[in-house]
C-alpha cells in the first residue's frame, strides 16, 4: 500500500472517530438538557405549607395567606398574633427553603426547613449542633450573619450560610410587608476574604508557575509535594472544602451561592477553568486536590505504579465517564446535587458518610498502596468533567490554527 493510500485510510478513520464523538456529544447534550428540564419543572410545584405554618405559629387560631406569600396568624378575637414567610438561598447543593415564624413585632419565634438539596449527612449536622435555635428571639434588624451574630457549623459552612441568608430574607420580607414603620437596615453583606481564599489563590499561582518549570527540576518535584501537602492539610482537614461533583451540578442547575459569603467557591471553579484554558492542564486535580494528594502520599510509601492495561484501559475510562455522566443526569433531574455526588471526600476529611462511602473510602485507601491514584484514574467524576475544558481548549486552538492557515495564502498573494 502506497503512502497516499495509507494517508487516506488514516484520514478516513479519523473522520469516522470525529463523527462518532460528535454523535455521542450531541446525544449526551440532549440527555442533559432533558434532565435539566425535568428537574426544573419538578421544582416549580411548591409543597403544602399549612402544617409548617402551624408549627412556627402555634399560637394562631386562624391563618390567612396573602398574595405575596405572607402568612398571617390570628387569635380568636381576630388580633394578629404573628406572621410567617418562606426565604430561599443557595447552599452547597442547591436552594434551601426556610419558613420563618415571627410575632406581630417581627421577632422570630421559630424556623422550619421546607426543602433542601444538601448532602443529608452533612445537613443533619446543623440540627445536631442546635444551629436553628440561634435565630429565636432575633428580629428583622439583626444582621443574622454567620461568623458575627450567628455561629456556623464546621463541615457544613455553605449550608449554615445559606440557612442564615434564607432566614434573613424571610424575616425582612415579613417586616417590609406587614410591620408598619419597620426600618430595615441595608443588606450589606461583607465579602468574606480570609485564610481559605488566600490559600487557594496561592496554590493556584504556585502550581501555575511550577508547572512551567522543567519536569526534572528538583524545585518542581519538591515544590509539588509541598503544594499537595498544603492541599491535604488546609483544603482537606482544616477547611474541608474540596471540589466535588455537587459543585458542578449546582453550577449547571443554576444554583449559585451568594458570592459575598462564598468567594472561595467561585475562585475554585473560576481558577480551574481559567488555568486549564490557558495551560491545557487541570491544576487542581494533579497538584492540590486533597483527596488525590492523600492517595499519592499513600502510594509513595509502597512505590505504587499507574495501572493502565492496554486491553481494558479504554473501557475503564468509559466507565469513569459513564459514572460521572449518570450522576450529573440524576443530580439535574432530581435537583439533588449533594445526593448525586458519590466521592468519599467528606468521609475522609470530616469522618462523615454513609456505609457505602466508608466502604468505598477503605477500598480506595487500600488500593492506593498498590495502584497510583486509583480513585482519580478510574472513578473520580471530576476528571472527565474538567477534562472537557481541555478538549474545548484543544478544539478552539485547532480551529484557530486552521483558520489562520487558510487565510495565509490569500494574504500572501499579490495582484
Amino acid at each position: 500500500m502506497d503512502k497516499a493510500a495509507i494517508r487516506n485510510a488514516f484520514q478516513e478513520r479519523r473522520a469516522r472517530q470525529r463523527r462518532r464523538q460528535t454523535l455521542i456529544s450531541l446525544t449526551a447534550l440532549l440527555i442533559l438538557v432533558g434532565a435539566w428540564l425535568i428537574g426544573y419543572f419538578a421544582t416549580q410545584s411548591q409543597p403544602a405549607l399549612d402544617a409548617y405554618v402551624a408549627e412556627v405559629l402555634p399560637q394562631a387560631e386562624r391563618i390567612e395567606t396573602g398574595a405575596d406569600g405572607l402568612f398571617t396568624g390570628y387569635a380568636n378575637d381576630d388580633t394578629v398574633v404573628g406572621y410567617a414567610k418562606v426565604g430561599v438561598a443557595s447552599g452547597y447543593g442547591g436552594p434551601i427553603a426556610m419558613l420563618v415564624g415571627t410575632d406581630a413585632n417581627g421577632v422570630i419565634l421559630d424556623v422550619s426547613v421546607i426543602s433542601h438539596s444538601e448532602t443529608p449527612n452533612f445537613f443533619r449536622q446543623l440540627e445536631r449542633a442546635g444551629f436553628y435555635r440561634q435565630f429565636t428571639d432575633a428580629d428583622y434588624g439583626d444582621s443574622l450573619t454567620v461568623g458575627e451574630d450567628i455561629d456556623g457549623v464546621s463541615g457544613a459552612t455553605l449550608s449554615s450560610e445559606a440557612v442564615a441568608q434564607s432566614i434573613r430574607q424571610a424575616v425582612r420580607g415579613i417586616a417590609s410587608s406587614a410591620i408598619a414603620g419597620a426600618v430595615i437596615p441595608p443588606d450589606n453583606q461583607p465579602i468574606k476574604f480570609g485564610v481559605p481564599e488566600v490559600t487557594l489563590l496561592a496554590l493556584f499561582i504556585v502550581s501555575f508557575f511550577l508547572h512551567r518549570i522543567h519536569a526534572r527540576s528538583p524545585i518542581k518535584r519538591y515544590g509539588r509535594w509541598v503544594v499537595m501537602a498544603v492541599g491535604v492539610l488546609v483544603l482537606g482537614f482544616v477547611l474541608n472544602k474540596p471540589l466535588t461533583l455537587a459543585n458542578i451540578i449546582s453550577l449547571l442547575a443554576g444554583y449559585l451561592p451568594d458570592w459575598h459569603n462564598n468567594l472561595y467557591w467561585f475562585l475554585l471553579l473560576g481558577g480551574i477553568v481559567i488555568v486549564t484554558s490557558i495551560q491545557g492542564k487541570n491544576p487542581y486535580c494533579s497538584w492540590f486536590c486533597p483527596f488525590g494528594a492523600a492517595q499519592e502520599f499513600l502510594g509513595s510509601l509502597t512505590g505504587a505504579k499507574p495501572y493502565q492495561p492496554r486491553e481494558i484501559y479504554s473501557k475503564l475510562q468509559w466507565l469513569q465517564r459513564g459514572l460521572a455522566f449518570t450522576a450529573i443526569v440524576l443530580g439535574l433531574a432530581l435537583r439533588q446535587p449533594g445526593a448525586a455526588s458519590y466521592e468519599p471526600f467528606g468521609t475522609l476529611f470530616d469522618l462523615e458518610g454513609t456505609w457505602a462511602q466508608w466502604v468505598l473510602l477503605a477500598l480506595v485507601l487500600f488500593g492506593s498502596l498498590i495502584i497510583y491514584r486509583p480513585f482519580c484514574n478510574y472513578l473520580c467524576p471530576l476528571d472527565p468533567v474538567v477534562g472537557y475544558i481541555g478538549e474545548v481548549r484543544h478544539w478552539v486552538k485547532e480551529t484557530w490554527a486552521k483558520r489562520n492557515s487558510a487565510a495565509q495564502p490569500a494574504s500572501g498573494t499579490t495582484s
